[in-house]
């Protein structure tokens, strides 16, 4: 059996770590199967950063039962393809944001996903990094290490640009 494919990201400023993986469910397994996996790899936590209407697209609504039936935390905070985080993202961000921080302080893992698993996943790992106390080089540069092509549409650099004190350009 084909099992679903996930990188690994170590966090040095805590003791939990992010997984950047594509979408459970798209990758030869079935949602459930591809969660299973997630949870082996140390999954607590998992962020979908697809909004419902493109989980609807790809069968996979059903992903908040599932990870409830894994013992997984779900948070929901959409991001359209090849686009910048809008308010829905940023109102969930503001409500989640705190809970996925603490997650990380006590080294917790937690699994980050879009469709593939690297333009909105890239851009929002780095964020969390970011805004949990990482300096904005080297989330970038950790998150372009496992993912090359994270951070390259023009809208997801000028977004995560806001989130650098030193200077506007990556």
């Amino acid at each position: 059996m084909q099992q679903h494919p996930y990188s690994v990201l170590p966090l040095a400023q805590f003791d939990g770590q992010l997984i950047f993986t594509p979408c459970p469910g798209t990758k030869g397994t079935k949602p459930f199967e591809a969660l299973q996996t997630l949870k082996d790899a140390g999954a607590s936590a998992l962020l979908t950063l697809m909004p419902t209407e493109e989980l609807l697209q790809n069968e996979i609504d059903l992903l908040p039962e599932e990870c409830q039936l894994l013992d997984i935390e779900w948070f929901h905070l959409p991001v359209d393809d090849d686009q910048a985080p809008g308010e829905a993202f940023k109102a969930a961000w503001a409500q989640h944001h705190p809970r996925l921080k603490q997650l990380l302080s006590e080294g917790k893992t937690i699994a980050i996903h879009c469709k593939g698993g690297s333009g909105r996943t890239g851009l929002i790992a780095a964020q969390l990094m970011i805004e949990s106390g990482v300096p904005f080089s080297d989330a970038i540069r950790d998150v372009q290490s496992l993912r090359p092509r994270a951070i390259q549409h023009p809208a997801h650099v000028e977004y995560i640009g806001q989130f650098d004190s030193q200077s506007n350009s990556l």
